[in-house]
């Protein structure tokens, strides 16, 4: 069975989606149950099928047709605390592609990985690598037009477009995705979206914060004597009858 993942990967690797449409999609049974080994296979730390297609930036109708398929690996994680919402991200793919990923799973949009990143963080770092193979590339092309091109608007405003609060998250480096934008040369256009984002975020985040406590204050038990434990039973006693002194 291990054969055929490999197998399976190195389609991905040689991005020959025909022949991956025509001996693993055609067969929605066959599909799940590769899907199924791959996930549970510990050689691939927690990777899903479709970390490891999206990293290839693979046509939008085999994707949705994998979501399909198996909806639940949109929300998967790796060992990495990644769901393929990130690595889409962080492997510069389309932004249609993204924004077709966090459409069936919105929730992945504010998902942090291990060093506290969200999706967004790597769309807006210009110099993530996820992948140790594709940083050797880097490396042997010395194409710095290509590593180092700026962060992709409409791959951002995709990511913004379902969540805004991740706007406004910190990684472990105490960096916000607006701060990633402005170190990798972002336009002026993607920053001003970033900044309206970050303040919104924030303005909706104070809101909130607003609303939980007035909700928490009326819920509160209100103290008297009656609530606090105090209360007493008590009913006025039976007046004595008086009787009436002769005349």
């Amino acid at each position: 069975m291990f054969t055929s993942i490999y197998d399976v990967l190195q389609l991905l690797a040689l991005q020959d989606w025909e022949t991956l449409r025509s001996t693993v999609l055609s067969d929605p049974t066959l599909f799940r149950n590769i899907t199924n080994t791959i996930s549970a296979c510990s050689e691939l730390n927690g990777m899903t099928l479709l970390h490891a297609t999206v990293r290839f930036n693979p046509p939008l109708d085999m994707v949705a047709q994998m979501i399909r398929l198996c909806p639940l690996m949109t929300a998967a994680t790796d060992c990495l605390g990644r769901t393929p919402l990130h690595v889409a991200a962080g492997s510069k793919a389309s932004a249609s592609l993204i924004k077709l990923i966090a459409l069936a799973c919105p929730a992945a949009c504010d998902v942090q990985d291990g060093e506290g990143k969200t999706p967004l963080h790597f769309a807006c770092d210009s110099s993530c690598v996820l992948f140790c193979e594709d940083h050797n590339r880097n490396d042997d092309e010395n194409d710095a037009s290509t590593s180092n091109q700026p962060p992709n608007h409409e791959s951002i405003r995709a990511l913004l477009s379902y969540s805004i609060h991740a706007a406004t998250l910190e990684d472990d480096e105490e960096m916000t995705p607006l701060e990633h934008a402005i170190m990798s040369d972002a336009s002026l256009k993607t920053v001003k979206l970033l900044q309206h984002a970050t303040s919104k975020g924030m303005q909706l985040k104070k809101e909130s914060k607003s609303f939980m406590t007035a909700m928490k204050m009326k819920s509160l038990p209100v103290q008297d004597d009656f609530t606090s434990g105090n209360y007493i039973s008590w009913r006025p006693r039976k007046m004595a009858r008086i009787m009436p002194t002769a005349a």
